[in-house]
């Protein structure tokens, strides 16, 4: 060890940067990501205190357009995470990117910061997954169930037949955006902005 630590100490200050990337890089890297999810999602919620619903949209491409299309048509100040990605097996070029996107979504459920999350087959799969998600029949039929004629035939269910999803693809403005996959709407198992959410329920 003391071998080693003089060794250290006699390199040039560029060769000891060199020597601290190429042993620590996977932790500075991962200690990166997470700093700057952390600030994000800080930022997000420091910016959004006034907002009446809050939308992650996971492994789908927004544009502002459309998110102020939205919020126009259902009347409530939205908050949205936009371009968050989830991926089963993702390459070296989007792992740093992937995890954040965990990262952020974890946070921001974790305070109170996140009601609907918007995404493909895979993202609400992984939100399942993960314990993220109510039954949108139960909240749809405790809530509002006029709602319920209209959704019904939408809601993707597992295996065993429960509901945990909505496809919300024949829907504007998703419907006039040309995706070639189906969308999905999921709803976070919190009791906050429930009034909320079911507007924007009623909107689409």
């Amino acid at each position: 060890m003391k071998e080693r630590n003089s060794t250290f100490k006699e390199l040039s200050a560029k060769q000891k940067l060199q020597y601290i990337w190429d042993y620590y890089k996977i932790h500075i890297i991962v200690t990166v990501v997470l700093i700057c999810a952390i600030f994000s999602i800080i930022k997000t919620i420091k910016n959004s205190n006034s907002a009446d619903l809050y939308v992650a949209y996971v492994n789908v491409a927004v544009d502002e357009s459309m998110t102020d299309e939205l919020e126009s048509q259902s009347g409530l100040i939205i908050s949205s995470y936009r371009d968050l990605l989830i991926t089963e097996d993702p390459s070296g070029e989007n792992l740093q990117y992937a995890y954040a996107s965990s990262m952020k979504l974890m946070s921001a459920i974790s305070a109170e910061k996140l009601d609907i999350i918007i995404g493909d087959s895979f993202a609400m799969d992984n939100a399942k997954g993960s314990d993220y998600l109510l039954d949108p029949e139960e909240f749809i039929k405790a809530n509002n169930p006029t709602l319920l004629d209209e959704f019904e035939p939408l809601f993707i269910r597992d295996d065993a037949g429960k509901p945990y999803a909505i496809d919300i693809s024949g829907f504007p403005p998703f419907s006039e955006a040309g995706y070639t996959e189906p969308i999905y709407l999921g709803i976070i198992a919190s009791d906050t902005n429930t009034e909320s959410k079911l507007s924007l329920l009623s909107t689409l």
